[in-house]
């Protein structure tokens, strides 16, 4: 246990080296600057419509994936370039331990970072008196997206080569693209089952505050979608540990 511990906290501080923690820190604080800066001379009303689009068309869609991406796709992805991925194996740990321990350490990395900008846009909403959803909402759907999008992106910057450039491609054509379009897909898109979470404990009422077609229809209780997340993540880590065994590592 110990072991793997260590090798949780080593990939927090791996995909969190100062000029990322740093750029993805502005990037966080820019989604609550948008919010204050759309909300300001606004009633308690209408600020919290605007928490919620902000949340919904800024947040979700955008600084959550993106962090989700860049993080989990260097989990191990930075391992298998910098070459240090066979010393990591040639320790006496379980491969599905090594996977578990790596998801981990990037999913606390990624939901600590995300939920600077939760607990900003939150406290910001709070100071101007928001009638909105409140904090707790919003971070357990921000839990919720940035774990499913580590169930994905960990495996992805082991087994594809170019991690980021296909997670791009999944997050902007995918989910902010067809998933929109096509309700019946809708549950594929992590950040939206993450939205689902977020309004089924925000009320009914503030799904009618923007259009049906940026969650795509999906309304999911907080329990379903946690149980789905957990599973995800569980497969995520079985694809990798079996990476870890069968494929070459060099």
């Amino acid at each position: 246990m110990t072991g793997l511990l260590a090798v949780a906290g080593r990939t927090v501080r791996q995909v969190l080296p100062t000029k990322r923690l740093v750029g993805f820190g502005l990037l966080e604080l820019a989604a609550v600057g948008v919010f204050v800066l759309s909300s300001l001379d606004r009633t308690p009303a209408r600020v919290g419509e605007i928490e919620v689009t902000i949340v919904l068309t800024v947040f979700f869609p955008l600084v959550v994936p993106i962090v989700g991406l860049v993080l989990g796709a260097a989990a191990l992805g930075d391992e298998r370039r910098d070459r240090t991925l066979p010393f990591l194996v040639l320790r006496p740990l379980p491969r599905i331990g090594i996977a578990g321990a790596k998801l981990v350490g990037a999913a606390g990395a990624a939901v600590g970072l995300n939920l600077l900008g939760a607990t900003g846009i939150s406290l910001a909403a709070a100071a101007m008196g928001s009638t909105g959803p409140g904090p707790v909402p919003l971070v357990t759907g921000t839990i919720l997206a940035t774990v499913a999008y580590l169930a994905i992106f960990v495996p992805l910057g082991f087994l594809v080569e170019r991690a980021v450039l296909a997670g791009l491609t999944f997050v902007f054509v995918f989910e902010n693209g067809i998933a929109g379009a096509l309700p019946g897909v809708a549950g594929l898109s992590a950040w939206r089952r993450g939205a689902a979470a977020y309004l089924d404990l925000a009320g009914e009422g503030w799904a009618k505050v923007i259009p049906e077609a940026v969650v795509g229809g999906l309304h999911g209780g907080v329990v379903g979608t946690t149980l789905e997340i957990v599973a995800a993540a569980a497969v995520g880590v079985l694809a990798v540990a079996a990476a870890l065994r069968y494929r070459d590592l060099a």
